[in-house]
């Protein structure tokens, strides 16, 4: 893959496109790789309107998150209900309200907006969140089979994906499903529930009984709201409703350097969170490839020669040293924020599997970071991996563009 390479200056515009006097030296590719991805239909294509999706937020917070949205929710049929939590009185905001629905509009998403009506004078971020299960049973549509929670920083990788994973449920029976968060540590803490940042899904049937009971589950918050969904169910429904694990839904509460998991190949993806908090990826611009080969082919893992695997839109790694066990997830990260020592063996058995110790960077892997990419009028995705070296003085880009043959 890098047979050949010289250290060369290159000057780009915002567009990551080389000055004209740059030209000659980045001539076209001679040879392509070809490969074989599983047949996708676009978001632009599928209807998901089967799916509400709801999501407890601020005004502001919705208004930045819609482009982010747009990657995977535009022209599904999938509403969004907004429970702005900043107010409870709409009429007094109608013209932001407007503002924002311009926006969506022009992305083709469409917003339903609720105001939040307080129980006390304070309420906790659960009670908020648990809020959502009277307005959206108040939305029920006779298409809808699915209701979605998420958190405005929840990234579907495709909608019609998440849609296809419910299918094998009867969504005219009562169903909670969702996942655990990655580490141990704090489903000790918390309990068995559905991590909200993650997705979770509840059946219509299901959220007519929560809407009916929410009054009586106000005294059950304990501040997070995807507690207080677990805890409320568990109390009004009988024969009790259980969590049922859904793989691919990913809390992420994960911290210091997430190469490990985003190297790891999982399949399927279904969400990503957290990528703007706890750590940071620009997700949606990496999502882009995904318009040419298809969303099972990002984040997804191609191996090159004998030691260097391309994970798409994340990073391409070389390991001089011989290719690691890549059946095993690299332990690159920690558990909780601010936590630094590797965490125990076992913290991620669960969602993980067995893990093997980082690499040191520069010996054992030399790694690009997925950087930028944009998709040109000929239909063609191209990606920017970088490397920096000596306080960011050396830099290394390694270019790869993604075509439909």
């Amino acid at each position: 893959m890098f047979a050949g390479a010289r250290p060369i200056d290159i000057s780009l515009d915002d567009d990551f496109q080389p000055q004209s006097d740059s030209q000659s030296i980045l001539p076209p590719c001679q040879t392509a790789v070809e490969i074989d991805v599983p047949e996708f239909s676009s978001h632009v294509s599928s209807s998901t309107e089967a799916l509400m999706l709801g999501v407890a937020t601020t005004l502001k917070r919705i208004e930045q998150s819609l482009p982010t949205f747009s990657r995977w929710l535009s022209n599904t049929g999938s509403p969004l209900l907004v429970l702005l939590v900043d107010h409870a009185d709409l009429s007094k905001i109608e013209a932001d309200l407007q503002r924002v629905q311009s926006q969506a509009e022009a992305l083709r998403i469409e917003l339903i907006f609720e105001g939040y009506q307080h129980t006390f004078e304070r309420d906790s971020e659960g009670l908020k969140n648990f809020g959502l299960a009277t307005a959206l049973d108040k939305h029920r549509r006779e298409s809808t089979r699915w209701f979605g929670i998420i958190d405005d920083d929840t990234f579907f990788l495709s909608l019609p994906r998440m849609l296809d994973a419910l299918q094998p449920f009867d969504s005219d029976k009562n169903w909670y499903i969702g996942a655990l968060t990655e580490g141990h540590t704090r489903v000790a803490k918390e309990g068995f529930k559905a991590w909200g940042g993650a997705g979770f899904f509840v059946s219509p049937p299901l959220m007519r009984i929560l809407a009916e009971n929410a009054v009586e589950c106000t005294p059950l918050d304990k501040f997070f709201g995807d507690i207080l969904w677990r805890d409320c169910i568990m109390e009004v429904t009988s024969p009790t409703v259980h969590l049922t694990e859904l793989r691919g839904l990913n809390q992420m509460d994960l911290w210091n350097d997430l190469s490990g998991w985003y190297e790891a190949g999982f399949s399927p993806i279904l969400t990503v969170h957290h990528w703007k908090s706890w750590h940071f990826y620009p997700v949606a611009m990496a999502h882009v490839v995904s318009d040419v080969a298809g969303p099972d082919s990002f984040l997804q893992r191609y191996l090159f020669g004998n030691s260097t695997v391309l994970t798409n839109g994340y990073s391409i790694s070389e390991y001089p040293k011989g290719l690691p066990d890549l059946n095993l997830v690299e332990l690159t990260m920690t558990e909780d924020v601010n936590v630094k020592r590797p965490p125990p063996q076992l913290e991620f058995h669960h969602s993980m599997g067995h893990t093997r110790p980082a690499l040191e960077l520069g010996r054992d892997k030399i790694q690009w970071k997925f950087k930028h990419s944009v998709m040109t009028s000929e239909g063609t995705v191209r990606q920017f991996y970088v490397k920096k070296e000596n306080d960011g003085r050396e830099v290394s880009v390694i270019e790869i563009d993604w075509s439909r043959s």
